[in-house]
């Protein structure tokens, strides 16, 4: 697997509309638009934000960012909690490529291991920008420049449409689902494809 390529494909996307916003804001220019946090800020941080939900299906991500144009401030920390989130994916991948090798007793650089690798990959990576902004709180701070906002989100994904997906895949290659079908790590993903119908009532 090419590491941090889901990371890339987020990244990319996003600082392309930010640097592109940013270039049309030159007056913030001076400004310091990470600056380090003081006791208001630390004070005022929303309680949900170092409390993420534990939700069988769902994964989240928070994170915090500064601008003086509020949208600006929304939208990175939106980027860097959708960055976080596909680096804790990138980890989980590997991990369940690791188990892949172990269950079906296949050997790095086999078919089966490197198509389930691409397979894993290229679906995530379509399906990881269907998170939503779960939470969100825009505060002011002081600054010597001016007014400056603080953006706090906290982002949601449903794995299970991801997971869906990667079983129909797996499913469509013959050698790939003859090697993966009677594992457990193949059971545990259709488990999770169920709960998922089951909770969107779902086909």
């Amino acid at each position: 697997m090419r590491k941090t390529t889901i990371v890339r494909v987020i990244l990319l996307a996003g600082l392309t509309s930010l640097i592109i916003f940013g270039c049309a804001r030159q007056s913030t220019k001076g400004a310091d638009l990470s600056p380090d946090a003081t006791r208001q800020s630390i004070g005022n941080v929303p309680d949900w934000y170092n409390n993420p939900p534990v939700r069988e299906g769902y994964k989240y991500n928070q994170a915090t960012a500064t601008s003086q144009d509020m949208q600006m401030a929304v939208d990175k920390a939106v980027l860097n909690a959708a960055s976080n989130l596909a680096g804790e994916l990138e980890s989980e991948m590997s991990g369940l490529v690791n188990r892949a090798r172990e269950e079906t007793g296949q050997g790095t650089g086999s078919y089966v291991i490197d198509k389930f690798s691409s397979t894993q990959e290229q679906v995530i990576s379509l399906n990881l920008k269907n998170y939503r902004v779960e939470k969100q709180d825009i505060q002011r701070e002081p600054s010597d420049t001016g007014t400056l906002y603080r953006a706090y989100v906290r982002i949601e994904w449903d794995e299970g449409a991801a997971q869906k997906q990667l079983i129909n895949q797996i499913k469509s290659d013959q050698a790939l689902y003859t090697a993966m079908r009677s594992t457990e790590l193949f059971e545990e993903m259709e488990q999770k494809v169920e709960a998922y119908r089951n909770r969107h009532n779902k086909d």
